[in-house]
């Protein structure tokens, strides 16, 4: 029996484009931060820890201000 191509990949769902669900500006953000990265000639390891490291950050300040 032939499988389609949708249900091969079953276990990778497609996820809603950044732009449909938050708009334009998530967009923008988070290619000038690719873009920052890119500039401090990281590894793409290291880019990965700074993302989490941002993550990191953004999330333990989350607690104390508001980002809007």
């Amino acid at each position: 029996m032939a499988m389609t191509k949708d249900e091969y990949l079953q276990k990778f769902v497609r996820e809603k484009e950044v732009r449909d669900v938050f708009g334009v500006q998530p967009v923008e953000a988070g290619n000038k931060v690719v873009e920052a990265l890119k500039k401090e000639d990281l590894t793409y390891e290291q880019a990965y820890a700074a993302l989490q490291f941002a993550y990191n950050k953004l999330k333990f300040e989350s607690n104390f201000l508001k980002l809007s």
